[in-house]
Formats: structure tokens, C-alpha cells, sequence
């Protein structure tokens, strides 16, 4: 009879812990930088991002706490980011191993060719070497300004394992987008 009790009662905290977090986002923003972010920062653009696309999909912005180069490949491997922000040398490094969605087609390659650099970009099994725009400077992203998300040499970009390209494309015009 006791073994039952102590089942009955991990069995109610097993359901009471699995259900912890509410809802899945339908697209992430990752951010790490070489320093933490306060969370009020990542708390207010995740509000202004699910403001910009209210009744259309919801948007979780996360914040790394320390910069982590191991933490950063997980993040590329898992291809559960929608948009990346992050450090130049970091975007730079990814680009020649097909990380990142080719930008050319969306934005301006003349106004953020600080983010046009040699990689690879990948189109089913074909490989296309060259030079692309690979991401938009943090600098030039109002949206980033207004929340004090300003260190220097951050890079936007979209990993090659987004969820949802479309998506990750309308994320990044938010963020690019002059109000």
C-alpha cells in the first residue's frame, strides 16, 4: 500500500513538472554576446517583437548568460533558432560551413556590407561558394537600439537550420525596420 502512495505522488509531480513553461514559441531569437544581457533588455523586445506580430506568431527572445563558443555550436546544431545574435568572429567563422541563410535577396548588400563576407550556402545537396551577405550589423537595427542592445561588433543573422525561413526573414525586417 505504501509503495502505491509514493507512486501516486511521483507520478503527480511528474505531470505537475512536465507541464512547467507554458506554450512553445513559434520563432526564437538567440542572443549571446561577450557580456550578459539584464533580462528586462530581451524582456522588453520580446514584447515589442509579439506586439509587431500579434495574431500572427509568437516570438521568445533568449538571452545566453555567458558567451560560450560550445554553447554557440549547440545552438547552430539544434536548428531551433529563428534569428541569431552574435559576434562577428563568431558569424564570420559559421559563413564557410554553410551556417547562415544568404541575406542578398531580402536586404541591401550595399547598406550592411559590414555583413558580406566569403562562405558557403547550401541549396539542397549543392554547394554554392562565394561572397553573400550573411548578416545585418546590431548597430544599424533600430529596434535593437531602443533596447540598449548595442555592444559593439554584434552580428544578426539567420542560422541555416531556421525553423522557418519566411519567418526568420519577417523577424529580421522587424528588427531592421526604421518607426
Amino acid at each position: 500500500m505504501r509503495n502505491w502512495r509514493w507512486i501516486g505522488v511521483l507520478a503527480v509531480l511528474l505531470v505537475l513538472v512536465s507541464g512547467c513553461g507554458g506554450p512553445k514559441a513559434d520563432a526564437t531569437v538567440f542572443i549571446m554576446t561577450s557580456s550578459s544581457l539584464p533580462p528586462e533588455m530581451t524582456s522588453a523586445l520580446q514584447d515589442d517583437l509579439n506586439k509587431t506580430f500579434e495574431n500572427k506568431f509568437t516570438v521568445q527572445v533568449v538571452a545566453s548568460p555567458l558567451y560560450s563558443i560550445e554553447k554557440l555550436f549547440v545552438e547552430y546544431a539544434a536548428g531551433e533558432n529563428s534569428v541569431m545574435v552574435i559576434p562577428e568572429e563568431d558569424a564570420k567563422r559559421m559563413a564557410p560551413q554553410g551556417g547562415h541563410v544568404a541575406l542578398d535577396k531580402y536586404f541591401d548588400a550595399k547598406k550592411y556590407n559590414e555583413g558580406v563576407y566569403d562562405g558557403a550556402v547550401y541549396e539542397g545537396k549543392d554547394e554554392n561558394k562565394g561572397t553573400f551577405l550573411f548578416s545585418l550589423s546590431a548597430e544599424k537595427l533600430p529596434i535593437l537600439k531602443k533596447h540598449g542592445i548595442q555592444e559593439k561588433g554584434l552580428s544578426v543573422t539567420i542560422p541555416s537550420r531556421t525553423p522557418d525561413e519566411a519567418r526568420s526573414v519577417e523577424i529580421l525586417r522587424a528588427l531592421a525596420e526604421e518607426k
